[in-house]
């Protein structure tokens, strides 16, 4: 009789293979470098108003920022099914080639289409290549701690967003050096960061299928191996199950209404601490504390949506971040932006990491850059609308009119996800 310690362990091997490990640095550096850079541009918008676009508005000004994330989100339609036919290896050298160029060709820009040309679609298309593929190569690694994982890439993003405004900030004060070193010298700090990326990330072996682990096990006679069928081979490359997928639908249009509002306060906190009299300086570094609080928020959303479900957690910090949105003109002394700002930025970081893991977990093995590129595809138009709208809101109406604006989208964007979350399961308690 065989003793129990001689039974096989059917402990599965961990997620975290050296190639997972690394396409995990990869993404980090990557997401630091693209989205945590576009998180910095509230800096951009206060210094381009004092000089280059001086003659602008700032509500034409803010649309290079909308039109830069529109690109990133609306080509991520074309970059993740392209990432699931042709790999990761071509998208991300020609993303981080022209993010650097872009970078490098905004330091000459003097007028408002050069602007938007070179740090508006430029650098759009560009970090789309980058940043759709990049979460999806981790979807495909990590399948458990989904969420976690998505949250501390995404991460990097928020630590670009600490970081990018206080060195872009200190380089601008040197007179020596001024704006047009300062864009090259953030290409240069960039480059080896992306470089990084493009070798680091790779794309997870396929699984081995039930049917050649059998064959391996008991070879079969050539005459009895039987032959695919075309439509099962094209079965399996179908994605018309996925699109035609209503939660999916619904997904899509809550994370639309959500990004409406979502980015308001990141672009304009440090225009509202100005406008409420708070030192300059302060101001300045409020888009560092609520990009500071998000890296917190991605990160920790993330692990909590590993054990509580990615739609639950995702609903909570949407109406949090709601209800934190609307208490935004209440913050009237040194203290209160702060703690907005530190609020704000935690629970709206969450609802950047979960946006992906919720598209992950709708997803197949093979059509994991499919749902990634839908789901971010279909805020597109409302990320690149929301800003100049907001825009327009402060200057006619003051800033209790875009707390109001950013907060409703950000609840009514919360309600549809508990429409698709019921899609799924409708037990209260139930992980989803």
């Amino acid at each position: 009789m065989a003793h129990p310690n001689d039974a096989p362990s059917t402990k599965p091997p961990s997620e975290y293979t050296p190639i997972a490990i690394m396409t995990l640095l990869g993404s980090f550096c990557g997401m630091f470098c693209t989205v945590g850079f576009v998180n910095s541009f509230g800096l951009f918008l206060e210094y381009y108003k004092k000089d280059q676009l001086s003659n602008q508005p700032e509500s034409t000004i803010a649309w290079i920022a909308s039109i830069d994330i529109f690109f990133i989100f609306g080509v991520s339609v074309v970059s993740g099914p392209l990432l699931d036919t042709l790999g990761p290896r071509l998208l991300l050298c020609i993303g981080s080639l022209g993010t650097i160029f872009s970078i490098m060709m905004t330091s000459l820009c003097k007028q408002l289409y050069q602007f938007i040309l070179a740090q508006g679609i430029l650098l759009g298309i560009s970090l789309s290549l980058l940043t759709c593929p990049m979460i999806a190569l981790v979807g495909q690694h990590i399948k458990i701690k989904r969420g976690a994982a998505v949250g501390i890439v995404i991460g990097g993003s928020s630590l670009g967003g600490v970081l990018w405004p206080i060195i872009v900030n200190e380089l601008l004060k040197k007179p020596n050096i001024g704006f047009g070193w300062t864009m090259r010298i953030v290409g240069f700090i960039m480059l080896p960061l992306l470089t990084v990326t493009c070798f680091c990330c790779r794309p997870a072996a396929p699984p081995p299928s039930p049917s050649s682990q059998q064959s391996q096990a008991q070879p079969e006679p050539e005459s009895e191996k039987p032959t695919p069928s075309p439509k099962e081979s094209e079965s399996e490359s179908d994605t018309s199950p996925l699109l035609k997928n209503p939660t999916l639908h619904l997904t899509c249009l809550s994370f639309f209404i959500i990004y409406f509002g979502m980015f308001s306060p990141f672009f304009y906190v440090s225009s509202y601490g100005v406008a409420k009299g708070f030192s300059s300086s302060l101001s300045f570094y409020t888009i560092s504390m609520l990009n500071g609080a998000s890296l917190f928020g991605r990160i920790i959303g993330g692990i909590l949506a590993d054990k509580f479900g990615r739609f639950n957690v995702c609903i909570v910090f949407t109406i949090l971040s709601g209800v934190v949105c609307l208490c935004w003109t209440k913050a009237t002394s040194v203290a209160g932006l702060v703690v907005f700002a530190v609020a704000y930025g935690f629970a709206s970081g969450a609802i950047l990491s979960l946006q992906q893991a919720c598209a992950l977990q709708l997803a197949t093995p093979k059509t994991v850059g499919l749902a990634v590129g839908v789901v971010m595809g279909a805020t597109a138009l409302s990320a690149m609308a929301g800003i100049p709208i907001s825009g327009a809101l402060v200057q006619k109406y003051g800033f209790l009119a875009l707390s109001v604006y950013a907060g409703v989208s950000l609840l009514v964007g919360g309600l549809l996800l508990i429409v698709a979350r019921g899609k799924q399961r409708l037990e209260f308690w139930t992980v989803v």
